[in-house]
């Protein structure tokens, strides 16, 4: 595959998708009650945001959209927020694959597309678990731009890799898209990128046969 240009999902492709759901995400919710109560002006702005028939309730209301995994922009702004006390205080590292971690840094052009906030992948790829030692790696160097469902749409719409393209201001044939999820290759596939099936430990089974190329190492990428 000739592909000159990488774009990537994060969790389950570069890093284990246990890390949003068992430490991310009960980070994030340790820290709602006192969240909410803060006062702090960026927070509030925030909560503003929600429903109005929300506002009552916020704390039930956000970790209620944690529990079900919803993709609302307001909330992921706001573990943005959060998480990036967490990584700049040291009570986080993220744990990028060894491999994911050589192909970022050898990849040339890498872009990364995820639900969670660009300000959220920035930390996520600025505070990188060094798998050799206690360090603290920034991938951040490697990486020309990031994408969320804020500033592209939803990632199973085939027009937010549209927007992608346009933004990169490259042509769909010289990028290739790795994710573990089916349905954000089927819509890539449609805007007419290449793509890879991330096959990693922790992920769920393929649920179907679409015939997708599974990548399982990227050492040869």
């Amino acid at each position: 595959m000739s592909s000159r240009v990488l774009l990537l999902d994060i969790e389950g492709t570069v890093c284990p998708i246990a890390f949003v759901k068992e430490v991310l995400f009960p980070f994030f919710s340790g820290k709602v009650p006192s969240l909410v109560s803060s006062g702090e002006p960026a927070v509030e702005e925030l909560l503003t945001q929600f429903p109005q028939d929300k506002q009552q309730c916020l704390q039930e209301y956000i970790l209620e959209l944690v529990d079900r995994d919803i993709k609302d922009p307001v909330l992921k702004q706001l573990q943005g927020h959060v998480w990036a006390q967490g990584y700049e205080q040291g009570e986080i590292k993220a744990p990028v694959y060894r491999d994911a971690i050589e192909l970022i840094r050898r990849g040339g052009e890498v872009y990364i597309y995820s639900s969670g906030s660009v300000k959220a992948q920035k930390l996520l790829f600025g505070h990188v678990a060094d798998p050799d030692s206690d360090r603290r790696l920034d991938l951040q160097p490697f990486i020309r731009g990031y994408f969320d469902i804020n500033t592209s749409g939803k990632k199973t719409e085939a027009e937010s890799y549209r927007r992608i393209l346009k933004d990169m201001g490259r042509e769909a044939r010289d990028v290739l898209f790795i994710s573990d999820n089916e349905l954000e290759l089927d819509a890539a596939s449609e805007a007419g990128l290449n793509t890879l099936l991330a096959v990693r430990p922790g992920n769920a089974p393929i649920s179907s046969n679409k015939g997708y190329e599974i990548v399982k190492d990227y050492s040869a990428l």
